[in-house]
């Protein structure tokens, strides 16, 4: 067997019997079946081996000694190989742990937006995520489930009531035409009026039913919410003082909104008539900025029964001994939301209520 060369000694490869030539400590080394020699002087430009005995593929004992120097740059080629690698797959790791986050984080986010337009009323609302197929679009599509589900049933519920309201309407009229045919008296005049009021109550639940099913912006025209306001204030200014009370108009906006007149006009005819009924004796009709509402100086409402004031025919105990049906802020929301403003309730100082439709966010 020969050495092997490059450069420099790569190699010395030898059967184990022959080590002619070899310096003693080589020999020494065999004997004790490998180990690192030090030479006094340099043998092929090194000093320092690392030897090994072993078998060819032969079967025959043979001995493989190789320079320090190049095995320490084997060991730091390969610790460089290792850590070269280990630092790509925690790059590769990291990348793809960042983006599998980023990508549920995006997921989790449109699912929170689905269950917010849900919860303002939106019953369309949809996440239509269904490319994977993991916990989380597992949650999408029941989420989208539900929401399809729950709208039919708010579909179907508010249909129900408008037609049981439309069916109602002609026995109530028969009704309301026989009663005109009594002798006059003071129990036909309570007769008519209840009739009347029953047919209101009915008039209502089906607009506010409308309002609820229409879609998209036909009706739609840029509104001037102050001109709007000074418009209602003219023509109900002489109603309230009917009853003994006085109308006030501020007016500190000259916002244009895109909305339906109409609707308009009857959320603050609603919202003037629910303070004629149970506020104050001062009613104020305002716009400002991209807000109109009304406010008077009544006794007002606890803020924990604000959300059950807007609710249809929920009327609080201490407004059951007065005239309404309930319905009035129940339509004001209904408006509300077909125009996407936010319709908002609070107290006003030393007392009374405040209600608004602020169309900013829009």
């Amino acid at each position: 067997m020969e050495d092997v060369r490059g450069e420099g000694p790569a190699m010395i490869l030898r059967a184990r019997d022959d080590l002619d030539g070899l310096p003693k400590p080589f020999e020494r080394a065999v004997r004790r079946g490998g180990g690192t020699v030090e030479l006094e002087r340099a043998l092929f430009r090194s000093d320092v081996w690392r030897v090994l005995v072993t078998k060819d593929s032969e079967g025959e004992p043979v001995m493989v000694a190789v320079p320090l120097e190049e095995s320490e740059q084997v060991q730091e080629l390969l610790g460089s190989i290792l850590w070269t690698t280990a630092l790509i797959v925690i790059a590769l790791t990291l990348a793809i742990g960042f983006g599998a986050g980023l990508l549920a984080q995006r997921r989790i986010a449109l699912i929170n937006r689905t269950l917010s337009r849900l919860a303002d009323g939106d019953l369309s609302a949809r996440t239509e995520h269904i490319r994977a197929k993991d916990d989380l679009d597992d949650i999408a599509r029941q989420l989208d489930t539900t929401a399809a589900e729950l709208e039919r049933l708010v579909s179907q519920t508010r249909h129900l009531s408008a037609s049981i309201a439309h069916d109602l309407r002609t026995p109530l009229a028969r009704l309301r035409a026989q009663l005109e045919m009594l002798p006059d008296g003071q129990g036909r005049s309570a007769a008519l009026e209840e009739a009347e009021r029953l047919s209101q109550i009915f008039d209502t639940i089906m607009r506010v039913a409308r309002i609820e099913a229409a879609q998209g912006k036909d009706g739609f025209e840029l509104v001037a919410l102050d001109n709007l306001t000074t418009d209602v204030f003219e023509i109900f200014e002489a109603v309230v003082e009917d009853e003994g009370k006085k109308l006030t108009l501020e007016t500190v906006s000259h916002s244009e909104v895109e909305a339906d007149r109409q609707m308009l006009v009857q959320a603050m005819a609603n919202l003037i008539q629910n303070a004629l009924v149970h506020g104050g004796q001062n009613i104020t009709l305002f716009a400002q900025g991209q807000t109109i509402g009304v406010y008077d100086d009544g006794a007002g409402v606890d803020p924990s029964q604000f959300g059950e004031i807007i609710k249809p025919m929920v009327r609080l105990d201490e407004a059951r001994s007065s005239e309404g049906s309930g319905l009035g802020l129940a339509l004001v929301r209904a408006v509300a939301d077909r125009h996407g403003a936010k319709l908002e309730i609070s107290q006003v100082k030393p007392q009374g209520l405040k209600v608004a439709l602020n169309f900013a966010d829009l």
